[in-house]
């Protein structure tokens, strides 16, 4: 799946933690230094989270992350 912005990403993270049925505190215990506020922050537009943050919310629901770059 290609992914360009971290909209769509955190868009798939939840659809995945929601169909996995993976409670919404779960998944912050899991993701190391995101608390459950600021996961529900994220997923309800309060806050814009890093990259880093994604990475550990996407790690958390069993998402693998592969990033590639290329020029022009």
């Amino acid at each position: 799946m290609k992914i360009d912005t971290k909209e769509q990403l955190l868009a798939w993270i939840e659809e995945v933690r929601q169909e996995k049925g993976v409670t919404l505190n779960q998944a912050a215990i899991k993701a190391e230094g995101i608390s459950q506020s600021q996961w529900h922050r994220f997923t309800h537009n309060e806050r814009e989270p890093t990259w880093d943050h994604l990475y550990a919310m996407a790690k958390s629901v069993g998402i693998r992350i592969h990033v590639s770059a290329r020029l022009g």
